[in-house]
């Protein structure tokens, strides 16, 4: 296969419309990445060069499809369960506890869910605490690409979404099929998956008010401007002191006063303030 060269101002134009309709950031020194991860749209799409391409995407009456093909492309979907223990730990002891002292039902969103693993995870481990039944749990999982939501909607992983998975978890909530696992059934059900742009505040605004969300490793792919815009959101679908989990190398502690760190022995994390 051909390389099809990007120009400085192809570049440009195309990384502006990314970052306006994704929020997603190139700087400078990633031209060759964008360029790299756009050829095999090129190609899907017959464009001869990225002018067109860009072209296609700003004017062309089924460009709508078109950007959702590219979501999946830009996106990117590493994870695997029980990512980053702690801050789940924290989920299933003082939201929890907070949330069953209320009375009310517990409202979890995982925004960035990509290929279901997190808010899998997030659901064994509830389960595991024996306090809460299904039915009192709402939990969200949403994300910008539709062939991550996809796959996610089979609930079917392979070993490497297992690398930090206690063998006995896996053999209580996964049942082997053809060199893979499908999830259960109960835990599948406990998720409902959506697509959702974090830029689109009126689709943020319908998700409701949450106890905990989480958005793990997508804000370094944001610049300052854009971080600041999905946290605050955030703030609006989160209940007064509710808890927010980011990456362990993400901060926002200068992006805004809405929120107080909260930093443990074990974990980092915020709450609304």
């Amino acid at each position: 296969m051909s390389t099809i060269a990007i120009s400085e101002a192809e570049f440009l134009a195309l990384r502006d419309s990314i970052r306006e309709r994704f929020g997603i950031f190139y700087d400078d020194t990633k031209q060759f990445l964008l360029q790299s991860r756009l050829q095999t749209r090129l190609l899907k799409t017959r464009m001869q060069d990225f002018h067109s391409y860009h072209r296609f995407l700003t004017t062309a009456p089924d460009r709508e499809a078109e950007w959702g093909e590219l979501a999946s492309v830009l996106c990117n979907n590493e994870t695997y369960f029980f990512r980053e223990r702690a801050q789940l730990e924290v989920l299933v002891t003082d939201v929890l506890d907070e949330a069953l002292k209320s009375g009310r039902r517990l409202r979890i969103w995982s925004s960035a869910c990509s290929t279901g693993e997190e808010p899998f995870t997030i659901a064994m481990m509830l389960m595991e605490t024996r306090r809460i039944a299904p039915a009192a749990i709402a939990l969200k999982a949403t994300d910008l690409s539709p062939r991550a939501l996809e796959k996610a909607s089979t609930g079917f992983y392979r070993e490497l979404s297992f690398r930090a998975t206690p063998p006995e978890m896996v053999q209580k909530y996964f049942r082997p099929f053809e060199g893979g696992f499908f999830i259960n059934d109960e835990i599948k059900r406990m998720a409902e998956f959506s697509r959702m742009n974090l830029l689109d505040a009126r689709s943020v605004a319908t998700m409701g008010v949450h106890d905990a969300i989480f958005c793990r490793n997508v804000l370094i792919y944001f610049d300052k401007p854009t971080q600041k815009r999905v946290v605050e959101a955030f703030a609006g679908a989160l209940r007064p002191g509710g808890y927010l989990f980011l990456g362990h190398a993400e901060s926002i502690m200068r992006l805004t006063d809405l929120y107080e760190p909260v930093v443990t022995a074990k974990a980092i994390y915020y709450r609304r303030k």
